[in-house]
Order: C-alpha cells, then structure tokens, then sequence
C-alpha cells in the first residue's frame, strides 16, 4: 500500500491543481479576448464593406445625375441654334421640371426671363433682317435659298413679329419694304424699283437696330 500523504504534500497538489485551474482561467480568457478581437475586426470589415458600398452608390447617383443635367443643357444649347424662341423655352420647361438640382433650376428660370425680355424679339430682329437682306438682289429671283428666305418674311411679316410684340417702327418698316418687294418682283427688270428695295432695306435695319430691346445681362 502507498504510503499516506502527508498534510504537505496534499497541500502541494491542491496549489497544483489551484494553478492549473487558474491556467485554464487564462486561455479561456485570453480566447474570449481573441474571439471579441475577431469580432470586432469582423464587425469593422462589414461596416467599411457597406460604406465604401454607399459611398459607390452616391457616387454611381451623382455621375448619373450629373450626365442628365449635361444631356439637357446640351439639348439647350443644341435648341438655340434655331431661331426659334419657343424650342429654347420647350427645352428649358423639360429642365426645370427634370432636374433635381436647385442651381440648374434657378439658371434654367433666369434664362426663360432673358428670353422673354430680350434674346426672343432680339431673335426675330436679328432673323428678319437676315432674311430681308436675301431678297434686294434681282439676279437671285428664281434661286432656291431667295425662294425659301421669300416664304420665310411672308411667315415673320403675318405670324411671328406681331406675335412677338414688335414695335410700331419695325411694323411700319415692314410694311414699307414687302410693298417696295412686291413692285420689284412684279417686273424684275426695273432697277429703279430695286434700287427703292434696297433704300427700304437700310430703312428696315434701323428700325430693327432702334426697336432691339436692351439685353438685361449687360445691365
């Protein structure tokens, strides 16, 4: 038989096993501790993950964003090449009703107040006085372009100056050059009669140039 232990030795072993337990104390600790370190790397990569996430998506919104407001103001631009007023303002509407950008808005709102108080008429003016400088040559009288640039006054002199409130100078001078156009056109060799055609024209552009309102961007 073994011999019993002394009191020494049992206290001996109960220590052994105390450090062992405290041992095990400690690895279980010090996994808890690896384990919330994982988890708290883990947490951080879902977060990163899910703002770099957002931050592409509003990044994604804001190039989207940002090619729409580029598309319309290109179909403006594109829109006033014609000289038409009422296209400029049509492509304006569709920005202000289209664009969520409050300074595009605001751009596109001053602009539709240029074009009523000033691009629109300046238009016109501009526009007749180009069309009514194609039909004083009398070697022109059968060429297309002087063909379509005759329909063209007939449609500025009945429709598109009065609706577009020109003034009674530019009314009068109309009137004066179409009646000096159609006593030129009646007999196209009668110098004299486009040599009145032409004194009309001068007549017309200063009536033009007097009646152009002024521009309220250089105000």
């Amino acid at each position: 038989m073994p011999e019993p232990k002394t009191d020494a030795q049992v206290q001996l072993e109960l220590a052994k096993l105390d450090l062992e337990r405290e041992k095990i104390k400690i690895q279980r600790s010090g996994q808890q501790i690896d384990l919330l370190k994982w988890m708290v790397f883990a947490g951080g990569a879902i977060i990163s993950f899910a703002v770099v996430d957002y931050g592409n998506l509003l990044l994604a919104e804001s190039r989207a964003d940002a090619e729409h407001q580029r598309a319309l103001l290109q179909a403006y631009l594109s829109a006033t090449e014609s000289p038409t007023p009422d296209v400029w303002r049509r492509k304006l509407h569709l920005i202000l009703n289209s664009s969520p950008d409050a300074r595009t808005a605001s751009w596109a709102e001053r602009e539709l107040q240029y074009i009523d108080e000033f691009a629109a008429l300046n238009s016109l003016y501009r526009e007749t006085l180009r069309v009514a400088s194609q039909l004083v040559n009398p070697n022109t009288l059968d060429e297309p372009d002087r063909v379509e640039a005759r329909a063209r006054y007939e449609q500025l002199y009945w429709a598109d100056l009065p609706y577009a409130g020109e003034s009674s100078e530019v009314e009068a001078a109309m009137v004066l050059f179409r009646m000096h156009l159609l006593e030129a056109e009646r007999d196209g060799s009668d110098v004299e009669a486009w040599t009145q055609l032409n004194y009309q024209l001068i007549n017309l552009s200063e009536a033009l140039r007097d009646s152009t309102p002024n521009d309220p961007l250089s105000e």
